[in-house]
């Protein structure tokens, strides 16, 4: 799901280091029915340059408990073929339940030349993360040269529609932090986050997580609302000014439901200063008056 971010205010806000899109392979909403974990517990995703400086990473994983993993950028060797030299330092970041687009900023940007072929290096914590590809089914898949190692050898390669995105350096934007009180469904209260960068032309992908499984649920975007608005089945914290529908994916482990909603930041710079508050809302069988929903969250763009 993709649309125009909306202008608006939001007053408490955090920094962070801003990224910007340049690369995007297999980026669909789609998913393999895969795991990966020991015994390939490092994952290799062959891409060509597009940009000289690479500043962050992601891969579309999910479906366990937190874990710490890294990406990190290796160059290919020209004899083997293989993962080589690393370039700039690895960047980690804590996994969420919510299967979705999330990866981290390298500690050290890495140079690369456009034109030349390179590796995205995923280092996996814990085991049956959800692997990082697209749906066999998926029309527009493209094949990637993906390697794999128990992290002392690499032991296999495939042609697989590997699902990732590299970023470019860009200004610092700012996201805000969670407010506004959630509203208990049959796995206690939903969950909301962002994973991405709040800059032009990025994508920023708001998940739900311990939700109700294969039921609709809603995104409300619009303008915040610190105290909230009480609408007698539920609390609204962000004005509707838009609504993105979706069903909730099952997720094990623990089981509940999840599912992520891509908005793709314009690349204009009337867009600058822009701001906007989302929320997730739950149609939940096992909630009171059928409802739940998740506390509210807001980015600002740069």
């Amino acid at each position: 799901m993709r649309t125009m971010l909306f202008g608006l205010a939001l007053a408490l806000t955090f920094p962070l280091p801003a990224q910007q899109l340049t690369t995007a392979t297999n980026d669909n909403p789609t998913y393999g029915g895969y795991a990966v974990g020991w015994p390939a517990s490092v994952l290799a995703f062959r891409f060509t340059a597009s940009t000289p400086v690479l500043a962050a990473a992601q891969v579309f994983t999910g479906n366990q408990p937190p874990a710490s993993h890294s990406l990190e950028i290796r160059s290919r060797n020209a004899t083997t073929g293989l993962p080589d030299q690393l370039l700039g330092q690895p960047g980690t970041w804590v996994t969420t339940h919510t299967r979705s687009f999330q990866g981290a900023v390298f500690a050290q940007p890495a140079n690369v030349t456009p034109g030349q072929d390179y590796f995205l290096v995923w280092r996996v914590q814990g085991m049956f993360h959800q692997h990082s590809v697209s749906a066999d089914t998926e029309p527009s898949n493209v094949p990637v040269e993906v390697r794999a190692s128990d992290g002392n050898t690499w032991h296999a390669q495939a042609q697989l529609p590997a699902k990732f995105r590299l970023f470019a350096p860009y200004a610092a934007g700012s996201t805000g932090a969670v407010f506004g009180t959630g509203k208990p469904g049959q796995y206690g209260v939903p969950t909301i986050g962002v994973h991405g960068w709040p800059a032009l032309g990025s994508p920023l992908d708001f998940w739900l997580g311990s939700a109700s499984r294969n039921t609709l649920a809603v995104l409300v975007l619009g303008t915040a609302i610190p105290g909230g608005a009480p609408v007698g089945f539920a609390d609204l914290y962000v004005t509707p000014d838009a609504l993105l529908t979706a069903l909730t994916r099952t997720h094990t482990n623990p089981l509940s439901g999840g599912i992520a909603a891509t908005l793709m930041v314009p690349n204009t710079p009337t867009a600058i200063g822009f701001a906007l508050a989302a929320q997730w809302g739950v149609f939940d069988p096992q909630a009171a008056a059928g409802f739940s929903h998740s506390a509210a969250i807001g980015v600002v763009i740069q």
